[in-house]
């Protein structure tokens, strides 16, 4: 008996323990019949099934798509799905979420874009010999792909709008050739193409204008002594030029009133480009810097100056002798951007009368300022270069007509050096029945008392030895001013002293800073060299402080700025027979 109660007490345990851990059955598969939807531009309403083990929490966070659920009934549901129209230019595409019994399911949902046909305002442009901007537009389904079959026209496409309408912009450089010019623009969207026939006139052959030859004379008598508006449209930073990025206060119409009044008879406004000219091939200039420097440059007319207009640290950017030199494709490719940039400040100042001067460049040169290997080993590939490229100048202001055809022209020669320019400088063919061409250089001699860190104390026969740079310091800038006379005035080619000056010494050396800008100015004026004073803005002594007129009021900037510039219009203007070099020479401290 007693067996039999221990054996049914082991059955009683076995069965309560086979029954405490149940097997659970397996949950009904989350499933969405269709897997995906998809919709046309047109949008509407599909259906799906989903089948789930318990009511699916069901969501889409676009609302572009609309859900509505029907009963949920023997583990299915029905889920209706609206798409809006879709009106834009691209395709897009949600997912629907969906929550189920310990299981999620995402429902990729796709719309397409609408079909436009593809069509184009225009089907043939023309531009005129110097190029420039013309727009078309296109109609398509989606952002279209434009392209051209011909260097000299360039293609810049726009963003597509909702009205699936995008602009696109030709680009087309000046024509510096005798040639018309041809090309076809490629317009694609998917299967779709259409073509725009584009033509450019072809340049003409510049006549040759009836000028009277200008001299030395003439040209010293318009322009000395003249004044450097620097580091102000020419200053630069992060590879975009702005007239303040130095220091410098915007100039006025009084800074220029002040220049007159100062005795200065003429300003060389340096300009920088760079940052302001749009891509290849045409170059275009940017408008609000182009005005700028005209509003200065009317500032200068309204004055009574004459004024000179540049291209100046562009040396350092897309006039990089350096890259050209021995890359003929690199060479005429700046060749083609000059004549483009040239082409474009010429005819913005066309009508201007002979007051305006321009002038090609400033100091181009590798990097090396003449002392560079390459350039010692072989000066003449880099002479022969700028040639090139002062002749592509003079080709594009001439072209432009008007009073450019006759316009006084600064040809600067390498680094603006006077040695280098009498070695290297061939003067460009110009289309004048007399010169008007003007050899440009500049003169900061001697560097070692003018402009190095630390200066040179003193200048002249006068000077502390030990504090002087030679005891042949009148002498030596006498000899550049006489090579410069036999090389061009000689032979009646008006040069002018584009830069030069010197760093503001401290007050005991003053006095040979005086000698010295008189001394140098005598030296020029008595060989008919007009010369232009270095004006940084500056102030205070030491190397590179060369304020003399306050850029922003046209005031001086002090008694002995003030001083300094009365001895150069004095060396220029003084008539009287006794005032001679030697006079001055004698007068030293």
């Amino acid at each position: 008996m007693k067996t039999r109660i221990l054996t049914l007490s082991f059955l009683a345990a076995f069965l309560f323990c086979s029954c405490g851990d149940p097997i659970e059955p397996e949950p009904v598969k989350l499933v969405a019949t269709p897997s995906q939807l998809s919709f046309d531009a047109a949008g509407g309403t599909q259906e799906l099934v989903l089948t789930s083990g318990i009511k699916p929490e069901i969501s889409c966070s676009d609302n572009w798509i609309t859900l509505s659920e029907g009963a949920y009934a023997s583990n299915t549901v029905t889920l209706r799905v609206s798409a809006q129209e879709n009106t834009g230019t691209a395709a897009r595409s949600t997912s629907i979420r969906v929550i189920g019994e310990k299981q999620s399911l995402m429902i990729p949902v796709n719309q397409g874009i609408p079909q436009v046909k593809l069509t184009v305002s225009e089907t043939r442009v023309s531009f005129d010999r110097f190029g420039g901007e013309a727009e078309f537009s296109v109609t398509s389904s989606q952002k279209p792909q434009v392209t051209s079959d011909a260097a000299w026209c360039g293609v810049v496409v726009g963003e597509i709008g909702d009205n699936h309408e995008t602009r696109v912009t030709l680009l087309s450089g000046a024509n510096r050739t005798t040639d018309a010019r041809e090309a076809v623009v490629t317009v694609k969207c998917g299967s779709e193409s259409l073509t725009v026939s584009v033509s450019g006139e072809a340049g003409k052959a510049t006549p040759v204008s009836s000028a009277t030859a200008l001299t030395p004379k003439k040209v010293f008598n318009a322009m000395a002594p003249g004044w450097n508006m620097g580091n102000q449209m020419d200053a630069i930073s992060n590879g975009i030029a702005g007239e303040t990025l130095w220091g410098n206060d915007k100039c006025t119409q009084a800074t220029f009133d002040g220049v007159k009044a100062a005795g200065f008879k003429a300003v060389r406004i340096c300009v920088t480009w760079e940052g302001h000219i749009g891509p290849a091939p045409a170059w275009r200039l940017e408008e609000n810097w182009l005005a700028r420097v005209e509003e200065i440059v009317t500032y200068a007319e309204k004055a009574g100056l004459v004024a000179i207009v540049n291209t100046h640290h562009d040396e350092s950017y897309w006039l990089d002798i350096a890259k050209a030199y021995n890359n003929g494709s690199q060479n005429e490719k700046v060749k083609d951007e000059i004549f483009n940039v040239w082409s474009q400040i010429a005819l913005r100042f066309k009508d201007k009368g002979d007051w305006l001067v321009f002038e090609s460049f400033n100091e181009i040169q590798d990097g090396g300022w003449g002392w560079s290997e390459a350039f010692r080993n072989d000066p003449e590939a880099q002479y022969k270069v700028l040639n090139e490229w002062n002749q592509v100048f003079v080709d594009a202001v001439r072209s432009t007509g008007g009073n450019n055809a006759a316009r006084w022209l600064g040809i600067p020669g390498y680094a603006a050096n006077p040695g280098f320019t009498i070695a290297g400088l061939v003067l460009p063919t110009d289309y004048t029945s007399a010169n008007r061409l003007i050899v440009a250089v500049h003169d900061y001699d001697p560097y070692n008392f003018t402009l190095a860190d630390p200066l040179v104390r003193q200048w002249g026969h006068t000077a502390d030895p030990a504090l002087r740079c030679s005891d042949k310091d009148e002498e030596n800038v006498v000899a550049v001013f006489d090579q410069l006379k036999t090389a061009w005035l000689d032979k009646g080619i008006p040069v002018y002293l584009g830069e030069m000056g010197c760093s503001r010494h401290a007050d005991a050396d003053f006095p040979y800073q005086k000698y010295y800008m008189e001394y140098f100015c005598k030296a020029a004026a008595d060989r008919l060299l007009p010369m232009y004073l270095w004006d940084n803005g500056a102030k205070g002594t030491g190397p590179e402080t060369h304020c003399y007129i306050d850029h922003g009021t046209g005031a001086f900037a002090d008694d002995k700025a003030k001083e300094l510039v009365g001895l150069m219009v004095k060396a220029v203007t003084k008539k009287d027979a006794s005032y001679t070099l030697e006079s001055v020479y004698e007068s030293a401290p």
